[in-house]
């Protein structure tokens, strides 16, 4: 009796068993495999923050009327080119923006090129100052006047506009993909440069019915000719403007977000004036993971005055269509 009393007072009780317990020999690894899966989660955004993304953006810039002035060795041109006469007119276009990025740094570059040729005839085409009033033996009303052509005209006109944009760009919050968690906001700061390229020419004839008046009185056929000699205008000039911008996404959904940018380049820095600038607000739609649509409003101006007589400018304002896919 006392025996076995001892026996059973030597053997560990384990308070474990009973109905429903777990046996010892499996909690341990229960407990690691919760951890593991702790700490993965853990891991997971910085993972993610670590590594490469790529973004592709096309679009289309709607612009009911593309306004610009060139002035060539004195000669103030203005033209004012609506939406319908760009699609009849337009040879080349391309227009995209590529951006990389490894956790906050990344690369940006961005195309937009145009270029169109136009040949027309019209019943006013422009006013102009005088391409003879440096001319000896030209009466001086038809030196001194702005001129105003009147009458049915031969328009020929080439433009070739393009703009590279190269930047740096550093994000501040969250990623930015096409879907977002609800609330969660991104900036990206930019800076770099911008290369412009363009070139206009336009030159006009004047039918054999047409006239040439200034200021109420008709010009002779022979100032007339010596008027059309001179009607061809050209500019062309490359330049380079230092560049800055930024970029903001604000996640209204997880498939919806609102997005602005800015950016402005030149600051004065080449030539008497040299300016340009974007402004753009709008909003996205997730397209599955990978792509997003967007549609906003935009606007583009460049500014830029070379000095001697010589300057080009252009204004456009619409609607901006897009597609972005990210690949990661």
């Amino acid at each position: 009796m006392s025996s076995l009393s001892v026996e059973a007072a030597a053997k560990p009780q384990d308070s474990t068993k009973g109905e429903g317990a777990i046996p010892a020999e499996f909690t341990t690894p229960l407990v690691l495999t919760q951890a593991e899966d702790v700490a993965s989660e853990a891991d997971t955004p910085e993972d993610e923050e670590d590594a490469w993304r790529t973004y592709l953006d096309l679009y289309a810039f709607i612009v009911p009327t593309t306004y610009s002035t060139t002035e060539i060795n004195g000669n103030r041109t203005e033209s004012a080119l609506p939406l319908s006469d760009v699609i009849n007119t337009i040879d080349e276009a391309l227009t995209f923006k590529a951006q990389v990025e490894y956790g906050r740094i990344g690369f940006m570059a961005g195309v937009y090129h145009g270029k169109l040729s136009d040949s027309q005839s019209a019943s006013v085409y422009k006013e102009t100052k005088n391409p003879l009033r440096n001319k000896l033996g030209v009466p001086a009303f038809l030196r001194d006047r702005t001129l105003r052509v009147k009458g049915d005209l031969d328009l020929d006109v080439d433009a070739n506009q393009t703009v590279v944009d190269l930047a740096m760009r550093y994000r501040a919050g969250a990623i930015q993909k096409p879907r977002m968690e609800k609330g969660s906001s991104s900036v990206v700061g930019l800076m770099g440069a911008r290369i412009i390229d363009a070139h206009i020419h336009t030159s006009w004839t004047l039918e054999s019915e047409a006239s040439l008046t200034v200021e109420g009185q008709r010009v002779s056929k022979k100032y007339t000719r010596e008027l059309e000699k001179s009607s061809g205008e050209s500019y062309g000039n490359t330049w380079v403007q230092p560049l800055i911008g930024i970029f903001g996404t604000y996640a209204i959904s997880e498939d919806w977000q609102a997005f602005a940018y800015l950016d402005a380049g030149g600051f004065g820095l080449n030539g008497e004036q040299d300016l340009s600038g974007t402004a753009q607000a709008g909003i996205a739609y997730a397209l599955g993971n990978s792509a997003q649509l967007s549609l906003s409003y935009k606007y583009f101006g460049l500014d830029y005055a070379g000095g001697g007589g010589n300057s080009y400018s252009v204004d456009q304002s619409g609607v901006n269509l897009g597609l972005r896919w990210l690949f990661d």
